[in-house]
């Protein structure tokens, strides 16, 4: 009898608190296109709790909970489709928070691994200016590199989003919708390589 593998699972991460954020509504559009062979998951909206990272606050048992929570669902993922807005050209201090968090872990307990590590990410924005938001990824791509991601040469940017979007998900141009499922498919194949190498 053959042996059944689980399904690829794709972490959708947005780097926005906003209820109504642009960014979301981007990763809830590309969750649309990935095929149901596919595992969806969205990150923990428990990020939002975690306090500004200061490392006077790693023995307090609520922040560390918090943080274990987001590491282990980041674990578990085989790839990551981040979208985030950009703040004065730079990824949301509500992201990089994030990621600082996460990353802190394994240097508290040798037993916990870097969850990013050769992890696939696919990086995105969405925004109403022309840029697309797309200043901003230069340094998520820098942020996840360092932290030891498998950052895709794609990315999937979105300009003059604000008119893009609408009840029923964003109305793309063409050439946008292409490009954004060649990348996205390009994430799906490198998904699928991680989790048949991934040693857990």
């Amino acid at each position: 009898m053959p042996i059944k593998f689980a399904s690829p699972r794709i972490l959708m991460w947005s780097g926005s608190q906003r209820k109504d954020s642009l960014n979301t509504q981007l990763l809830e559009q590309l969750a649309l296109d990935i095929p149901a062979a596919f595992q969806i998951e969205r990150l923990e909206d428990v990020a939002v709790q975690l306090p500004l990272f200061d490392q006077d606050l790693e023995a307090q048992p609520a922040p560390l909970q918090l943080a274990l929570r987001l590491h282990a669902q980041v674990s578990r993922c085989d790839a990551i489709v981040l979208a985030s807005p950009e703040y004065n050209g730079q990824v949301t201090p509500y992201l990089k928070n994030t990621v600082d968090w996460m990353s802190r872990l394994p240097y508290l307990d040798v037993n916990l691994g870097n969850p990013f590590l050769d992890r696939p990410v696919l990086l995105c924005s969405a925004s109403p200016s022309w840029s697309g938001g797309s200043g901003g990824l230069a340094h998520a791509r820098s942020l996840f590199a360092y932290v030891g991601a498998m950052v895709l040469g794609d990315t999937v940017s979105v300009p003059f989003a604000d008119q893009c979007a609408s009840d029923w998900g964003f109305v793309w141009d063409p050439a946008v919708q292409e490009r954004s499922m060649f990348s996205l498919s390009r994430l799906l194949q490198q998904a699928t390589y991680f989790k048949s190498h991934r040693s857990d």
